[in-house]
């Protein structure tokens, strides 16, 4: 018997030793693959709550051949818009899902019209506040009170892709009836639809929607992105079980489509591109279906996204307000203009 003091000893504990090494290096080999694995798809589902196009120079998802260029506009700038100077209008603070980030100010213009009537308007994601001048101002012309919501997507929050404006449309919406105005209808625009449909589902609060160029389900959005698309399919897997974490729920679970089917009884008019490759004419059917027998469907003629407007005004125009106006009953003439100050 050898004993560790005698000749020998050494070589015994090092021959065991050996193969634990052996052991140790090829479980870290085995272990760097799968690291990196999973440290890529963390920072690929990172860029579905911060994509590239908050970056850049007009920062906003609306595109298409006559989209212009979104700059961040004057006060002066939006009452030559629009024809009528905006006030400010402080609906609160609201808090993402999960507390995340601090508090953002669901805060926006109010355009003060003749009638009684209330059109919120959510823009698309990223946009300043000059993308709700054409919206604003044909709903202005037609006599509704317009709210205007700030876009609040930036680089340093992101977007969750209509849950935080949901929250933005709800809390205005409860500001507009502390205020004494009872008849609200909401318009939003790409995220922006998303989330009045969200926003009513959680809170019947409005009286019609109309979404333009909603996703229908946040996972098959993404999984049809250029940025997942092209993916091996079992990474793709892994970055949509990371993209989770940063929406704070699962990516099936945030579902416009779903929502749809639990509006009551208000009236939806889905606005969807024909050649929308970002929104589907797919997505857009599927959420006339899921809302049942008081919605409708106008599929307007251009190949971008939430550029409709852009694309075809006049009619574009003419189909909200006709939606609008049978949604609210009215069939009178305008009542003098309502002033207002919050």
């Amino acid at each position: 018997m050898i004993r560790e003091n005698e000749p020998g000893a050494g070589a015994g504990v090092a021959s065991k030793r050996k193969p634990q090494r052996i052991f140790a290096v090829g479980t870290l080999l085995l272990a760097l693959p799968v690291l990196i694995w999973v440290v890529a798809a963390f920072f690929v589902a990172r860029s579905l709550k911060y994509p590239a196009f908050l970056y850049r120079g007009n920062g906003q998802d609306v595109s298409g051949e006559h989209v212009p260029e979104f700059q961040r506009g004057s006060i002066a700038d939006i009452t030559a818009g629009v024809g009528v100077e905006p006030e400010r209008y402080d609906a609160g603070t609201v808090e993402e899902d999960g507390g995340r980030h601090r508090p953002a100010s669901a805060v926006g213009w109010y355009f003060p019209g003749k009638r009684r009537e209330v059109v919120i308007v959510l823009p698309a994601a990223g946009g300043s506040e000059d993308q709700i001048i054409p919206y604003a101002k044909f709903l202005h012309a037609a006599g509704y009170t317009v709210v205007g919501s700030y876009s609040a997507n930036n680089p340093e929050f992101g977007i969750n892709w209509g849950m935080l404006k949901r929250k933005f449309a709800l809390a205005t919406a409860r500001a507009l009836k502390t205020d004494g105005f009872d008849k609200i209808a909401i318009l939003g625009i790409s995220e922006g639809a998303a989330g009045a449909i969200m926003a009513q589902a959680e809170q019947p609060m409005f009286m019609a929607i109309v979404a333009d160029s909603s996703y229908a389900n946040l996972r098959r959005l993404f999984q049809r992105s250029p940025s997942i698309e092209g993916l091996n399919p079992a990474f793709a897997r892994t970055v949509m079980r990371e993209a989770q974490w940063w929406f704070g729920r699962p990516l099936d679970k945030i579902s416009p489509v779903t929502d749809a089917a639990n509006l009551g009884n208000c009236p939806l008019l889905v606005i969807q591109n024909r050649g929308d490759k970002i929104t589907p004419v797919a997505d857009g059917r599927e959420i006339l279906y899921a809302a049942g027998v008081n919605s409708e469907m106008w599929i307007a003629p251009s190949d971008g996204h939430g550029d409709a407007i852009y694309e075809a005004p006049e009619a574009y125009a003419a189909r909200v307000v006709k939606f609008l106006d049978a949604s609210f009953g009215i069939v009178e003439t305008p009542a003098p203009a309502i002033t207002k100050k919050r």
